[in-house]
């Protein structure tokens, strides 16, 4: 399930919620509403671009842009939003995944491992290594590269979800993920991120963080 609030603004727009579980991307705002702002000024506004699977938000009093897809069973979310927004929150808001990363449940931990929900309950440490999966890992490299040719973060991440969990649908979403950046992302050289070593990194002055499937990423650079 997502979830996003857009706070009432001047005189910008009233409050607005947008909430989309899996089989259910509405191109609306809770109360039914399509748009916020006063007359024909459309300050924060929906957009479907593909009825159920995937829907843009503009607000552009922020100047953020959210776009919400579903691929196979799973909601991906991709956010462009200016720095000084980031930053502006109080210490009691502990949950910011943009400032602080992903939550310690979601981390992949030193020896490269994941807890994953079974049945309600966390595998222990180490136990995402035995769930069985279709996927070797030359199987799984060979899937992957079908959809991207560089050998990036959004390609390794997609190597593990598959080796992972056997669902194909993560090549999909580790594909758009990209796609995404790609559309939001002003800098093209800024476009493939490399794991430590690779070269062609974050360049000095961004901050960018990425959740993929069930690899979870916080790259930063100042």
């Amino acid at each position: 399930q997502i979830t996003i609030i857009f706070k009432s603004y001047q005189d910008c727009t009233d409050q607005r919620v947008y909430q989309a579980v899996t089989d259910d991307l509405p191109a609306a705002f809770v109360d039914g509403t399509t748009s916020g702002g006063e007359g024909n000024t459309k300050s924060l506004q929906i957009v479907e671009k593909v009825s159920g699977k995937y829907v843009e938000m503009h607000a552009k009093y922020i100047g953020t842009t959210v776009y919400i897809r579903q691929l196979g069973n799973y909601l991906t979310l991709a956010i462009r939003m200016p720095q000084e927004l980031v930053m502006a929150y109080e210490e009691s808001q502990d949950l910011q995944l943009c400032v602080n990363g992903c939550p310690s449940s979601e981390r992949i931990d030193d020896s490269g491992h994941l807890p994953l929900p079974v049945m309600g309950h966390l595998l222990p440490q180490g136990g995402a290594a035995h769930r069985r999966s279709a996927y070797t890992l030359e199987t799984a490299t060979t899937k992957c590269h079908e959809k991207m040719l560089v050998k990036d973060i959004y390609f390794y991440s997609c190597v593990f979800d598959l080796l992972t969990t056997g669902d194909a649908n993560f090549t999909a979403a580790a594909h758009s993920a990209l796609q995404d950046v790609e559309a939001l992302h002003p800098r093209k050289e800024h476009w493939h991120i490399f794991p430590s070593g690779g070269g062609g990194g974050v360049g000095k002055g961004n901050k960018f963080f990425v959740g993929l499937g069930l690899m979870c990423l916080i790259l930063v650079a100042f």
